[in-house]
């Protein structure tokens, strides 16, 4: 590249002179900005390049998920190709400028042997110093490729539940309903509760006072499952009656599930535990309340 535009030195110094300095500042100039340029291009070219192999793998995959029958599976290889694809095309683009910062180097006359040479020696002496981005480097690689979770999934990480927005190769970010984003080291994650790999159980509890009759409160809870059925599109199956799973000072608890496709499930109880209050207070179903008696001694002084 160098010697190319090194063919335009005469006719730069015909312009400038020959002991002028500008003349190798515009030649160097032009390198470093084509070098540029085509780091540039490349990124550019690299992201679809990438989406498309991975297309063509999911496109493969999805065949033979469907020839499996497996549940939830072509989800699962979409959201893993995107994770792929964002953790990929950041390495490209790594690996892409460092490989034009070398040919950059090169046209300035450096040797960079010495540099190359010394990156191991180099590599070892910073690893004892960066013991914990490497591991959170290695933590984030292993969660991608075993799939622990993977962009656009429901997870919960130290007691923090939300989407998964980004698995980077040393941190991951996650945004709950709020909008409040937890930003956590791959290498500081130790257990993952993952809501979007299976069916998910909507629990509902539903509070009664004590002078309900157990049985007609069952046969009554029967009758409005039966009504209901699968009424809502995230449900799978209809709502069942677990049982009673608590007797309190004043009211007894009877539990409510229904399944639902993976992540749903929230939205699945608050949706019945609104129509379940509704039916239970027009059938005659009582809540228990406290009441407070407020009584006033007489005076007898008077």
């Amino acid at each position: 590249m160098m010697a190319l535009l090194e063919l335009m030195r005469p006719w730069l110094d015909s312009l400038f002179g020959s002991e002028a300095i500008i003349t190798d500042i515009i030649i160097k100039g032009l390198f470093v900005v084509i070098w540029i340029i085509i780091a540039i291009i490349l990124t550019i070219i690299v992201k679809p390049v990438i989406y498309h192999l991975l297309k063509l793998n999911r496109k493969i995959s999805k065949k033979m998920a469907l020839k499996n029958n497996e549940v939830f599976a072509i989800v699962d290889q979409n959201k893993r190709g995107e994770t792929i694809a964002r953790s990929l095309n950041n390495l490209v683009r790594f690996v892409i400028w460092f490989i034009v910062l070398m040919f950059v180097l090169i046209g300035f006359d450096v040797d960079v042997t010495p540099i190359l040479a010394s990156a191991g020696i180099v590599g070892v002496a910073i690893a004892f110093g960066t013991q914990a981005i490497i591991k959170d480097f290695v933590s984030g690689i292993f969660f991608i490729v075993e799939k622990t979770f993977l962009v656009d999934e429901l997870v919960q990480i130290d007691g923090f539940t939300g989407t998964v927005k980004e698995i980077g190769l040393r941190t991951t970010k996650i945004e709950d309903w709020k909008g409040a984003f937890l930003i956590i080291n791959n290498g500081n994650i130790s257990s993952v509760i993952n809501y979007s790999r299976d069916y998910s159980i909507a629990i509902v509890d539903i509070i009664l006072g004590y002078e309900n009759d157990f049985d007609d409160v069952v046969k009554s809870i029967n009758n409005f499952i039966n009504e209901y059925g699968v009424k809502l599109p995230e449900m799978v199956e209809a709502p069942t009656i677990v049982g009673m799973t608590e007797m309190a000072d004043l009211h007894t608890t009877l539990r409510i599930t229904a399944k639902c496709r993976p992540a749903e499930h929230f939205g699945v109880e608050r949706t019945l535990r609104k129509d379940l209050i509704q039916y239970c207070q027009n059938n005659g179903l009582g809540f228990p309340f406290q009441a407070v008696t407020i009584s006033q001694e007489a005076d007898h002084d008077k």
